[in-house]
């Protein structure tokens, strides 16, 4: 019995355990579970009855996952980093409303989609910067710069985290000193020497991003269950948000769900308000989910998606059917019994068990059942970690403030980020990177394109691009896609999506080393941000890529794709030391283009540096924080114009996180200061500590 009971219990938790923890972390879940079985897949999600309803169903889930160590108990949204959610982020618009003064041209946030704004450190309107810090907003005058430094500040109980700017009106997200409470401050900045706070929302649980389309603003907000007391189902909290320190509670009719069983349930807000509505009306959608992977929006769908849960109910049930086959007659019997019982598939699970268990204590010489059984297990293990190699889409429509569940589709593999998805004259095209598990046991690596209608049907598809490798970035462009992948070296993919029923590969361009980013710089040339690498080098995941000193410094390319069957690197600029790390490497808000400056800035730093004083003959600490700027044409190549320095003796570490430009000036900023510098020569002008 040992022999083949190690080796089941073995499989069997390897498995679960295994799949488990693998969506726990992550993901919006959505599969098949049939407690509840008012399944809406084109049709408003369901909600609950009653509070009863609600906690059967959570605790139904709850003995699932707890039976398979899947549990977590956490009442905080995680992601496998351990930070915040990876999000995507979009081109700001400016709204009709906002006053139009006489302003010199200035630069937006780096965002993907035009005519979605996203929420940022720092925003400007020309005249002004508003800059967040570690407890408080800071407004400056920025423009013109004879005038420039710090006219107020708003001091906030918390750390804010994101701003978005309408007009006058300045809306502030961000999380209480604990982090148990997310907030939302809007203000009044018409006097931006005496800021007004207008509204105060808040509710327990973590922001987790928002998106502004011309006056109406959408947060998510993550709220936890918090189930503590598994014995009492009274410990489940209902949703509540507060609006100007009046509670709502969120009544069980209002909170939807998807019919499918999760591991760490969160309740999921999708907030929404008018900057400019002086009654300051909060719109308010619920929903029963897992934790939030990858967003993206357009100027008129919202898109959720997360990885897809195997269907383990039916799985179960699979299991006990087929064992049956493998058993003697009287266990077998035993096993049907059970699995025609009223019985939940987890008790079944759990007395089928017990069962073998029993029965091979009594009789020990079983060992051609108990080989039977290992292989069975073995396979079956293969089929639930196929299943669970997929990505669930969930389409959601937005229009003045309101927010309407459309339908949902499914792809194989997991998106990269926000800009492995896109949305294009009404196809929805998503890259992903696949595990296939081989027959050895080992998992490769695989990269496939998918076109979805409207419906999230799928259209067409490319599969099985770059086995071994890893999409590292993606960009789509109008009919175009281009995708990076690596292993050793840099595959970069053209791919044509003129005819959505037939994507096709056209070219492919490889060199060493990868971009984390790819920016368009028009329709045939193209800006990729990553790092160099070495043939024979082998780099960590991306959720460990601070500092590779086994591969090179920081990489700026730039890409040919006139001809798309012969894609070609034109120019490169290489910040030679291994050390040095960008916050764009992760963040595409830290890039600043302008095609019609010539202008490309990116932030970058240095590990602390031993540098030896010759007056004092003792060597100090230091590093290197600032920003690399450059001129960048398709004629010229990329040139290194200058540095801008933010280190200095005695100094906090506090890198640069953004820069952005007003008329002809160059501003950057990181959470300590604010330096000025002159765009064509790069002469500093002032710096205002913040």
């Amino acid at each position: 019995m040992d022999k083949w009971k190690k080796e089941v219990i073995y499989l069997t938790k390897k498995f679960w355990l295994s799949s488990l923890m693998a969506v726990f972390l992550l993901p919006l879940l959505w599969v098949a579970f049939s407690v509840y079985p008012r399944d809406s897949s084109a049709e408003e999600p369901a909600t609950f009855s009653s509070s009863q309803e609600l906690s059967e169903y959570l605790e139904l889930s709850r003995r699932l996952a707890g039976y398979f160590n899947g549990w977590t108990g956490n009442d905080r949204a995680m992601n496998p980093s351990g930070g915040r959610i990876e999000i995507d982020y979009f081109k700001a618009e400016s709204s009709p409303l906002e006053p139009q003064k006489e302003v010199a041209d200035y630069s937006e946030t780096n965002t993907q989609v035009q005519g979605v704004d996203e929420g940022d450190m720092v925003k400007t309107d020309g005249n002004y910067l508003y800059v967040l810090g570690s407890n408080k907003l800071s407004i400056l005058k920025g423009y013109p710069v004879e005038e420039a430094g710090k006219i107020s500040e708003i001091l906030l109980d918390g750390r804010p985290l994101e701003i978005f700017l309408n007009g006058d009106k300045l809306v502030v997200f961000g999380q209480t000193k604990q982090y148990r409470e997310a907030f939302i401050h809007r203000y009044n900045i018409a006097d931006r020497q005496n800021p007004v706070l207008e509204q105060n929302i808040s509710c327990p649980g973590y922001y987790i991003t928002s998106r502004r389309i011309g006056q109406d603003v959408y947060a998510v907000v993550q709220a936890p269950v918090r189930q503590y007391d598994y014995e009492s189902k009274d410990s489940i909290n209902f949703p509540e948000i507060r609006v100007n320190n009046q509670t709502q509670v969120v009544p069980p009719g209002e909170i939807h769900h998807f019919n499918h069983w999760d591991h760490s349930y969160r309740y999921t807000f999708l907030l929404s308000l008018n900057l400019q509505d002086p009654s300051g009306k909060v719109a308010r959608k619920v929903f029963l989910t897992g934790t939030s992977q990858n967003i993206y929006a357009s100027p008129e769908n919202l898109y959720l998606t997360g990885p897809k849960t195997p269907d383990y109910t039916q799985r179960i049930h699979q299991f006990l059917q087929e064992i049956t086959s493998l058993l003697p007659v009287e266990l077998a019997q035993k096993v049907n019994e059970l699995r025609n019982s009223n019985l939940s598939e987890v008790e079944k699970y759990e007395q089928v068990m017990n069962a073998l268990e029993d029965y091979f204590n009594t009789h020990p010489n079983n060992q051609k059942i108990e080989e039977q059984l290992a292989q069975y297990m073995d396979k079956w293990q293969r089929q639930v970690s196929q299943d669970r190699d997929g990505t669930v889409i969930y389409k959601l429509a937005l229009g003045q403030g309101q927010v309407v569940f459309k339908t949902k589709g499914e792809v194989k593999g997991q998106p990269l980020n926000q800009f492995s998805m896109d949305e294009y004259n009404g196809y929805f095209r998503i890259a992903t990177t696949s595990q296939d598990l081989r027959f050895s046991g080992q998992r490769e690596t695989r990269n496939n394109l998918y076109v979805l209608n409207a419906d999230l049907q799928l259209t067409g598809k490319i599969t099985g691009l770059a086995p071994t490798e890893k999409i590292y970035s993606a960009r789509f462009m109008g009919s175009k896609a281009y995708l990076v992948t690596f292993r050793q070296i840099d595959p970069l993919f053209v791919i044509d999506l003129k005819d959505p029923q037939h994507p096709q590969v056209m070219g492919e361009l490889k060199i060493p080393g990868y971009s984390d980013y790819l920016h368009p710089y028009d329709e045939n040339h193209l800006i990729g941000i990553g790092r160099e690498a070495f043939a024979g080098t082998e780099p960590l995941p991306p959720q460990e890529r601070i500092v590779l000193p086994q591969v090179g410094g920081v990489k700026v390319a730039l890409f040919d794709v006139t001809t798309p069957s012969a894609p070609k690197e034109i120019s490169k600029y290489v910040v030679s030391r291994g050390d040095a790390d960008s916050p764009a490497l992760r963040d595409h808000r830290a890039v600043l283009f302008s095609k019609e400056k010539n202008l490309l800035a990116i932030p970058i730093h240095y590990r602390p540096l031993r540098i030896i004083n010759p007056l004092e003959k003792k060597a100090v600490n230091r590093d290197w924080q600032g920003v690399f700027v450059f001129n960048l044409t398709p004629q010229k190549g990329i040139q290194l114009k200058g540095t801008v320095e933010h280190s200095s003796p005695g100094q906090l570490y506090s890198p640069v996180q953004r820069s952005l430009y007003i008329g002809e000036y160059l501003y950057t900023l990181s959470e300590q200061r604010v330096k000025i510098n002159r765009l064509d020569n790069l002469q500093e002008i002032k710096d205002i500590p913040l």
